[in-house]
């Protein structure tokens, strides 16, 4: 169900614009597509960057238009080029999304190419092509509008959904109205509707934040959400955050995943923070199966990881790889976190598993203060864990041993 937000309590939030991070929240309820717009330039090497701002403009004549920051390093060489392809991304081109946006030295090598008819990168994969001439550019404050005229255009082989980008995360978010009843989505977003009456219960119960998460295309989406208001560090909503399913943000969904998720996990990681100790990794997963659920803690990089995926950017996509290096390296150096040092414990986090034997989706207990006593995160993993043993009973559910 829409949070309504009763008019006193809307009036008494800043509406001012000339707050910068106010305006990106609330622009930022408007999702959008995610487009890679790339040129190549005569004698230098391909350019490219993402962009939230890729818009059809004219039929007759056919025109599009994207809005490139005026601080960009990417938009002159684009600009030199004097054409450009749009490529949208697909919800499985994330890695793609996350490359550009940290200018990967390997962004292109990584991916297969192909030309557009005015010779411009052309992503194999991508949802769509659009391959543009630039017309005019036209200043507006701290970015330039680049209106190209169509010039040839196409779609994409992949049954992918697009990558869309809303309230800081990204993802597909319209894919649970249209996808197949055979996908594993809908087996997710069944999960998290028979998990609705436990968790509204425990969050009433323990005062507290309970997320319902699923993994899609490789991103771990919040499906459901109960009690944000209860918690201290809540927000409006949190019902379609996404984030990269990386070593060692989520380890419940991949502890039981096999070892090709495994290697995967640690492979995102690496690819956004450069290096990874799979024994460090492992050893996580291990302490995983072994006591059944996980223990997250950092009030410092918890904070840091709230502001990048609940709170919008300018970025097409949450960029990791500040908050990432701190999450592996609190891992290598205290090991895994467990409750009987409950010094900093942020959430905690418990599994639902289908017939399978295999994780349908996680519940999160979220919003502790960091100075909860052990007895009380110990009567708060109790209650969670007795909640996902009945949601798994109630999807006829098989926990592995």
């Amino acid at each position: 169900m829409a949070q309504i937000i009763p008019a006193s309590t809307a009036e008494s939030q800043e509406t001012g614009p000339d707050n910068a991070a106010w305006f990106r929240y609330v622009l930022g309820q408007y999702p959008t597509g995610v487009t890679l717009i790339t040129a190549a330039p005569d004698n230098a090497e391909p350019a490219g960057m993402v962009v939230g701002t890729f818009s059809s403009v004219s039929l007759d004549p056919p025109l599009v238009a994207f809005m490139p920051d005026v601080r960009s390093t990417s938009w002159p060489k684009i600009q030199t080029a004097g054409s450009f392809c749009a490529n949208v991304l697909t919800a499985g081109q994330q890695d793609v999304c996350q490359a550009f946006s940290r200018k990967a030295d390997d962004r292109f090598s990584a991916n297969q190419w192909g030309d557009t008819p005015s010779g411009s990168p052309r992503l194999e994969g991508a949802s769509a092509w659009i391959d543009c001439d630039i017309e005019d550019v036209i200043r507006a404050g701290d970015h330039d509008i680049v209106i190209g005229r169509v010039k040839a255009l196409g779609v994409g082989a992949s049954k992918e959904l697009p990558l869309l980008f809303l309230r800081g995360g990204y993802g597909s978010f319209t894919m649970p109205s249209i996808v197949s009843p055979a996908t594993a989505l809908t087996r997710h977003v069944k999960a998290a509707d028979a998990a609705r009456p436990k968790i509204e219960a425990l969050a009433e119960e323990l005062k507290l934040e309970v997320l319902v998460s699923g993994v899609v295309d490789n991103s771990v989406v919040v499906l459901t959400a109960a009690g944000v208001a209860s918690s201290p560090s809540g927000s409006p909503s949190r019902v379609g955050v996404s984030f990269g399913l990386a070593a060692p943000l989520a380890p419940l969904h991949v502890a039981w995943a096999g070892e090709a998720a495994e290697s995967r996990w640690i492979t995102n990681a690496r690819n956004v923070v450069g290096h990874v100790d799979p024994a460090v990794a492992h050893a996580e997963l291990q302490q995983v199966r072994e006591i059944g659920y996980a223990v997250s803690a950092g009030a410092a990089a918890a904070a840091e990881f709230e502001r990048l995926v609940v709170v919008p950017s300018d970025t097409a996509a949450p960029d990791l790889s500040g908050v990432l290096p701190k999450l592996l390296e609190r891992t290598a150096s205290s090991g895994p976190v467990s409750i009987d040092d409950p010094a900093g414990v942020t959430s905690l986090h418990a599994p639902v598993f289908d017939a399978d034997g295999q994780v349908a989706v996680t519940l999160t207990l979220n919003g502790f203060s960091g100075s909860e006593s052990s007895a009380r995160l110990a009567d708060c993993r109790d209650r969670l864990l007795a909640a996902a043993l009945a949601i798994t009973e109630g999807i006829g559910g098989l926990i592995p041993r």
